[in-house]
């Protein structure tokens, strides 16, 4: 027998009021772990990375290593300031660098200008911003019948998930289940802190030109195994 169309309907109905719901539990939670612990792993992760930015760029002045070692420290250099510039100015991440030092020493080691290779991210990156700031769901008319009240709940549904992405620098293509977002989160910040861990251990190998070199080498045998294994696939 087939489904009633209004039963089918006030199912649906039920089900996005449930997840829009779970969005209103989740989100204060979310943000105040987030503030507390992610936020500030991820300003220190930006400022150690920054730090190194500046340790392989002296490295690239230093006689004692050999000119493919200079080109490899010249090559993370970029890299990392990339990576650093990315966070510092698309992510907006909080940290205390000279963002122009960044820029300057980016050009310098990757020969491209950061401004120019990110203008149209930050465009459409404002345009998004413009566009969630405006997506406020329309309040339902009094009395509506059960399909205007499924279309009202997923007009506010998606309006809570994109400001939720826009502010926590999500993908958009991305499907977020928030039933998975605080399980999510942990493993972020156990990650970050693993992550931080490594980049205190680089920037301990920089006290001694002879730790630089080895390290360089191990570096070197590793961004080489990584390009192996892209090329097969």
């Amino acid at each position: 027998m087939q489904e009633n169309t209004h039963e089918a309907l006030a199912r649906e109905l039920d089900t996005e009021r449930a997840r829009l719901r779970l969005w209103r539990e989740v989100e204060p939670v979310y943000q105040k772990r987030y503030e507390e612990a992610l936020a500030p792993l991820e300003t220190m992760e930006v400022e150690l990375k920054a730090k190194l930015v500046l340790c392989f760029d002296h490295a690239c002045k230093q006689k004692e290593l050999t000119k493919a070692e200079r080109e490899l420290a010249s090559e993370l250099a970029a890299q990392l300031a990339q990576e650093t510039l990315f966070a510092l100015v698309l992510d907006g991440t909080p940290a205390e660098c000279d963002v122009e030092r960044l820029k300057a020493l980016y050009r310098k080691h990757g020969g491209s200008d950061f401004d120019a290779e990110v203008a149209d991210e930050l465009a459409e990156m404002a345009a998004m911003a413009a566009a969630s700031a405006a997506a406020v769901p329309e309040a339902p008319d009094p009395g509506p019948d059960t399909a205007a009240q499924l279309a009202a709940a997923k007009r506010e549904l998606a309006a809570v998930e994109q400001r939720f992405m826009a502010r926590y620098h999500f993908d958009p293509d991305q499907a977020i289940d928030p039933a998975d977002l605080m399980e999510d989160l942990a493993a972020e910040i156990a990650d970050a802190e693993e992550y931080i861990g490594e980049l205190e251990f680089e920037l301990s190998q920089f006290v001694d030109i002879q730790q630089v070199k080895a390290w360089l080498k191990a570096m070197k045998q590793q961004l080489a195994a990584t390009r192996r294994r892209e090329a097969r696939q």
